[in-house]
């Protein structure tokens, strides 16, 4: 809880992804990619209550093993957001604060997720909060799975794409893109706003949940993440996750 507003955790995971078909499970440094996930959340101050949810029995049974609350929801999501509001819907709860903290983010850790809360908390304008990196402009071009975000001089979202924001102008500046941490933070209405509204032009395009929320007008604050992380979607971030986790865990273990 913050200042006396409630904070549901949702850790959305499924074993169907196209681009890395079961990759909630998959192992890294000994423990499955969504079991760090759970850990990492489990480690904030604010959340109420932590969920994992799921179409899938396999993950049901891997989350049980490991200790975590599941909820499983339908198969027929097409965006994360969806399936947090399913799970938001089924613990009957009057849930002032839901994040969205996708289960493919093994290195933000509940430090990170609570400055985003603090975020939304302190901006009674802003309907989501969203965390972000910075990446070198030939690196995000060469990767697609990394949705990039251009921002306005309060560093509210204005527009995301897997291509490299902004362009390139006459192939004559070098500079870094913001790239999207799937950590997201938004007020119950702005959940509940999400699920009513169409699905919009771009969001369709980009195959981006943020933007039905900028296209419909309503207030995405993006904030920076200075910790080292690594989104996983396909085996060469599993592997580079590892080495990221194995490299903090040897220096804790010292």
């Amino acid at each position: 809880m913050i200042n006396g507003k409630s904070v549901l955790v949702v850790i959305p995971a499924r074993m169907g992804g196209y681009r890395f078909p079961n990759k909630p499970l998959r192992m890294i440094y000994g423990k499955e990619m969504l079991r760090w996930v759970w850990e990492h959340a489990s480690q904030s101050q604010y959340a109420d209550e932590i969920a994992i949810a799921t179409p899938n029995e396999e993950i049901v049974k891997a989350c049980e093993a490991f200790g975590a609350k599941v909820i499983l929801t339908s198969d027929n999501h097409r965006r994360g957001t969806e399936r947090v509001y399913e799970a938001y819907k089924a613990t009957e709860k009057k849930w002032d604060i839901v994040v969205n903290f996708q289960g493919d983010e093994p290195l933000v850790t509940g430090e990170w997720l609570d400055k985003a809360i603090v975020e939304l908390e302190s901006n009674s304008d802003v309907s989501c909060v969203n965390l972000y990196k910075w990446m070198s402009y030939n690196e995000s071009e060469r990767d697609q799975n990394e949705v990039k975000v251009v921002v306005d001089v309060q560093s509210n979202a204005m527009y995301f794409s897997r291509n490299p924001l902004p362009a390139l102008w006459l192939g004559d500046k070098k500079f870094e893109c913001r790239v999207e941490i799937c950590v997201m933070p938004m007020t119950a209405q702005a959940l509940e706003n999400f699920v009513l509204l169409p699905n919009a032009y771009y969001e369709e395009i980009e195959s981006v949940d943020m933007m039905r929320f900028v296209e419909n007008g309503l207030k995405v604050r993006m904030l920076e993440c200075t910790l080292p992380v690594k989104s996983v979607d396909c085996q060469e971030d599993l592997d580079e996750a590892e080495k990221m986790i194995e490299a903090i865990y040897k220096v804790k273990d010292k």
